[in-house]
């Protein structure tokens, strides 16, 4: 069977579409990869575009959206609610098929070496990539964003694992890293108390730090300023611990406890099948459901 590999570049534009689609051309045009999906978000002013290859067309259309990225996107004139460091901000790296975490890695370094080398972006290596034990948390990396970076500027802790010692002009820095599969869910709330998001957030995370529920849940409260609506939004990295639904239903639990309702869920890129599966048996504990079952696979 070949190789197959999952990208995940996030970027620093939501709210031009236009600009959103030169990148993904970008990446598509690049070599034989499979968009997935792509998707953008106004109020985060954020997008992400998830596809599938081979490593060597991995490497290649990372290279082609980081690079669009950098001409189109300008980060002096950027506001949103998502924390960022760069025009293309983090380029996550995850073995699908016959690929080893090691070999993620290694072709993480190839991504970032490419970055650094031809379109002059510091690069931080993260998660299993990570060549600084303070730098395995995305987090971290990020920590105040990109016009923290601009004022402390990158030396001592801060010094780059590629690429230059001092910011893009107008694209910043670039976090490349492999990873396991992560399900990126939102949950979006009846109210514009954006308080009770970040409540919600606070709990969630010491629920997780505390080991009594929500391993591997990061989670924000953030507000959507287009709907008018507050939002806990979510990156599950464990997701065959803690299932969307568990999330789904943590959530509508402390918001019911606070007096507001759950409008909707929202699944941003892809997951697998299994972890699907796995969020059903969670909800309904469906007896003898699994991806035999499933008929698509079969058609």
């Amino acid at each position: 069977m070949a190789k197959i590999v999952q990208c995940v570049p996030n970027f620093s534009e939501g709210r031009r579409p236009e600009i959103v689609e030169q990148i993904v051309q970008a990446i598509d045009g690049a070599s034989d990869v499979r968009i997935v999906d792509y998707s953008l978000d106004e109020d985060h002013n954020r997008s992400v575009v998830t596809f599938l290859g081979a490593p060597e067309d991995i490497r290649a259309s990372a290279f082609a959206g980081a690079a669009a990225a950098v001409d189109l996107i300008d980060l002096n004139t950027h506001k949103g609610g998502h924390p960022r460091i760069g025009a293309v901000d983090v380029i996550p790296v995850v073995p699908i098929r016959e690929m080893t975490m090691p070999d993620a890695v290694a072709l993480s370094y190839e991504i970032g070496k490419d970055i650094a080398d031809n379109l002059c972006l510091p690069v931080y290596f993260y998660e299993k990539s990570a060549v600084m034990v303070h730098r395995a948390d995305l987090a971290a990396v990020r920590k105040g964003g990109y016009e923290g970076m601009k004022k402390r500027g990158l030396s001592g802790d801060s010094e780059p694992d590629l690429g230059p010692s001092e910011l893009h002009p107008t694209a910043g820095a670039v976090v490349v890293g492999a990873r396991g599969p992560l399900i990126a869910f939102n949950v979006n709330l009846n109210t514009d108390d954006v308080k009770i998001a970040r409540d919600i957030a606070v709990k969630i995370r010491k629920s997780r730090d505390a080991g009594e529920a929500m391993a591997g849940v990061k989670a924000l409260g953030v507000y959507l300023k287009s709907r008018g609506i507050a939002q806990v939004s979510t990156n599950i990295t464990q997701p065959h611990q803690t299932t969307i639904y568990d999330v789904y239903t943590f959530v509508e639990r402390e918001a019911r406890a606070a007096g507001v309702g759950v409008l909707e869920s929202e699944l941003i890129g892809g997951m697998l099948e299994d972890h699907l599966i796995e969020a059903v048996n969670a909800a309904m504990n469906v007896r003898g459901l699994s991806e035999k079952r499933i008929l698509d696979r079969w058609m």
